[in-house]
């Protein structure tokens, strides 16, 4: 559940008011963390609150103490205790270590504080008091949008990781790949698939072939990010929600603007086929970004076999892996046997930000590293293929008669390997073709 970032819950009582000679803490909420802050040097820090069972009425949440009056000032935690119970195990265990005789009163505040906001969730607010904004920038032309998710999904071992190396380290270093413009911002790579090592790797060669310097470059507005021409990476081993807090803290400390994800399944505890989980992941994607300005992500995910040998086009998986990111793109590929070389093609498959895209198109080219270059989808005949059988029937027709010249339906339905139903019914309604009164189809006119 996402919550309020940056905001100061509301107090209960006010502010000269006392409970028991207790002052009210002052309360700060970021994403499912509240830290209550007392004026006599207490620290109560809720972490990863998650509302749990079948009416989500039961919180559970990491609860850790500290008490800056004292030699050591931690006392308790991080521990995970459900906030909605009784807390009196919690309040026995820091006794023990502390002065202090109001810790059950403390967790009372902050109890009757806490649980009410994070309840509510995001507030109610009138659309026209919100300041117009303009229209997300494309940070990279035609494949990723400011603030929203996009996911790329294929076939294991085509090269989804090395084009999401290059895609991103153009997007952290400012310069355009593969004739595609971008908006430089700084990346985070958050690395399921791989390793520190090999990434590192790559991400150099990718520059050395650019003529990049992979060394210092100081971001003035984060100057102590120790940022450099390579991204910032981190090894992941569990489901992105379990680390919300850590990478929320990284992403405000390194101004990082845009996400990687490889891959989706691990990256949801594994369980990319589940409901519940796939929406989780993306919750979690939203918390670690800035409340008011959404990070943009590039997800990268796998097929199942079966999607393989049907040649079903989605990525595997809830169909939330379709339905939540604004943009998918499907890769596909073709390398020859000890070939250097593999040329790619991004066919659009899914949008929220406007119409469906042409294919994307690109060549790898490993020689000292790897580059990616533009290419045109014709050079390579099995793509272009692929992209003539992902378009409306009538536009098949019309490139297979440019091609050959007018057809009979018979011929025109093996050609394109569509029903003879099919093509006639969609040829009959589409002004942009006739029949001849040879009984073959032919163009009226080519501005198509």
């Amino acid at each position: 559940m996402e919550q309020a970032h940056n905001k100061e819950v509301a107090r209960t009582t006010k502010p000269e008011e006392k409970t028991a000679s207790l002052t009210v803490p002052d309360i700060e909420n970021e994403g499912d963390s509240y830290t209550a802050t007392w004026e006599d040097g207490v620290i109560i820090r809720l972490s990863y609150l998650e509302a749990i069972g079948k009416s989500k009425l039961t919180i559970k949440c990491e609860i850790e103490v500290e008490d800056y009056t004292s030699l050591n000032p931690h006392l308790y935690g991080p521990t995970t205790s459900n906030i909605t119970g009784s807390l009196s195990v919690v309040v026995k265990e820091i006794e023990k270590d502390s002065h202090r005789e109001d810790w059950n009163k403390r967790f009372t505040q902050l109890k009757k504080m806490v649980i009410p906001h994070y309840r509510q969730g995001e507030p109610v607010m009138a659309l026209g008091s919100i300041k117009t904004t303009a229209m997300p920038r494309e940070i990279v032309k035609g494949l990723m949008w400011e603030g929203s998710p996009t996911l790329i999904f294929g076939p294991g071992g085509i090269g989804k990781s090395i084009i999401a190396l290059n895609i991103c380290s153009a997007i952290h270093t400012g310069r355009d790949i593969a004739g595609l413009e971008t908006e430089q911002g700084n990346v985070l790579y958050l690395d399921w698939e791989t390793s520190a090592d090999q990434t590192h790797r790559r991400n150099k060669s990718i520059l050395e072939s650019a003529g990049v310097d992979a060394g210092a470059w100081p971001d003035p507005d984060y100057p102590k990010a120790e940022r450099t021409g390579m991204m910032f990476y981190r090894f992941m081993a569990g489901p992105l929600m379990n680390e919300v807090k850590y990478l929320k803290e990284q992403v405000i400390k390194l101004g990082i603007t845009t996400v990687c994800v490889d891959s989706a399944g691990p990256a949801c505890g594994g369980e990319p086929e589940s409901a519940e989980a796939t929406l989780k992941f993306f919750e979690a994607l939203r918390a670690i970004g800035p409340y008011e300005k959404p990070l943009q992500a590039l997800i990268l995910a796998h097929v199942t076999h079966e999607n393989k040998r049907t040649g079903k086009s989605a990525p595997f998986g809830s169909v939330y892996w379709e339905n939540m990111p604004r943009n998918v793109f499907e890769l596909s590929s073709e390398q020859a046997a000890n070939s250097s070389i593999s040329d790619c093609a991004l066919y659009h498959k899914k949008t929220n930000t406007g119409p469906l895209l042409s294919p994307t198109c690109f060549r790898l080219t490993w020689d000292n590293g790897c580059t990616m270059s533009p290419l045109d989808i014709r050079q390579n005949a099995e793509l272009f293929k692929k992209e003539i059988q992902n378009r409306p029937i009538v536009e098949q027709v019309l490139i297979a008669i440019d091609g050959y010249g007018p057809m009979t339906i018979e011929e025109l339905s093996k050609e394109i390997g569509q029903t003879k139903n099919s093509v006639e019914q969609s040829l009959e309604r589409d002004n942009r073709i006739e029949r001849g009164l040879d009984g073959k189809w032919k163009q009226t006119h080519k501005d198509w």
